[in-house]
């Protein structure tokens, strides 16, 4: 029997996605792109097409990488089925994001990115995109887990993944993954093929450092550790004993042979908590921290191990 607090919750929880999706829809953005074909045909023009979102008034949007990897042409088309054409700014296959810049006579709506870190597992995602062609569809779910790693096109993991049950398909990549309060969280990155409810995005913290580092650059340059790691949380009596301001902590899983991280003594089992005189406690942060200022710049690492802090000194390469 439903009951009318049942009636009443369900009524909330509608309004809040109508909510999101009026304020959202008018900045999510449909991408037509032109590719130059490979495999048995090369030369060959193919179509494409995903989604995105757009991040400013006067044009910036994110979208997948492999959305515009290698386009020759790039078409942005807006709620009301208009269609302008759009450049690529810049690319970064190891988050598979993009940055593309559409020109417009008018300011354009646009999205706020949220903090992604604040994610709670059970929190309502929204997933706005044009799947299968089906221009501003949306799904809910919740954000299932977060801390994931997935394989970026590059065969670099990508780190600090969240993973949702908001129902994605074919032509949702480049959209935004949303709170209730119509904030971008992440960018709806994959699918994994036939598993039901099991989907992707990209932190916005992530979306953030790589949307900062192409507009200075054009290009995401990063500095090698030559460590897979992820963010552990760190009890606070540990803390403490170290005078750290910490609530986690990078976990090394895995050190790259004759890697930096290798050459300086890291090893597996190592919980990374400092850059020089910065504490750092998640990945995120100290893949915002590995600039490409740091090549070839002997950097300090102050990390736990077991019992014991330790510094060790790495001298960061080029990637």
């Amino acid at each position: 029997m439903t009951t009318t607090d049942d009636l009443s919750l369900l009524d909330a929880y509608s309004r809040a996605v109508i909510d999101v999706l009026e304020r959202a829809r008018p900045a999510v953005v449909s991408l037509h792109v032109r590719k130059v074909a490979a495999g048995p045909h090369p030369g060959h023009e193919a179509g494409g097409a995903g989604s995105g979102f757009l991040l400013t008034p006067d044009g910036y949007l994110l979208t997948n990488c492999h959305v515009v990897d290698g386009a020759t042409q790039v078409q942005v088309q807006f709620e009301d089925e208009s269609r302008l054409p759009a450049r690529v700014v810049g690319t970064d296959p190891h988050t598979d994001l993009a940055l593309v810049h559409v020109g417009a006579p008018q300011s354009l709506p646009h999205l706020v990115l949220g903090d992604s870190s604040q994610l709670r597992v059970g929190q309502v995602a929204i997933a706005i995109g044009n799947p299968l062609g089906l221009g501003h569809t949306v799904t809910t779910g919740v954000v299932s887990a977060v801390g994931r790693s997935l394989r970026a096109p590059s065969g670099r993991a990508i780190e600090n993944v969240i993973q949702t049950d908001a129902s994605l398909n074919p032509g949702n990549s480049g959209g935004p993954l949303l709170d209730t309060q119509a904030r971008a969280v992440g960018v709806n990155t994959a699918i994994v093929a036939g598993a039901q409810a099991l989907c992707f995005a990209v932190p916005s913290l992530t979306a953030q450092w790589v949307v900062s580092e192409l507009l200075r650059h054009g290009t995401v340059r990063r500095a090698w550790l030559g460590v897979a790691a992820h963010t552990v949380p760190l009890a606070r009596r540990v803390a403490r004993h170290h005078g750290l301001d910490l609530a986690s902590a990078i976990l090394v899983d895995r050190v790259e042979p004759q890697g930096p991280a290798d050459q300086a003594g890291l090893r597996a089992g190592d919980r990374i908590v400092g850059i020089d005189d910065t504490e750092v406690g998640e990945i995120d942060h100290l893949h915002r921290a590995l600039g490409r200022d740091r090549i070839g710049r002997p950097t300090r690492l102050a990390l736990l191990r077991g019992v014991e802090r330790r510094t060790v000194q790495v001298v960061p390469q080029g990637h």
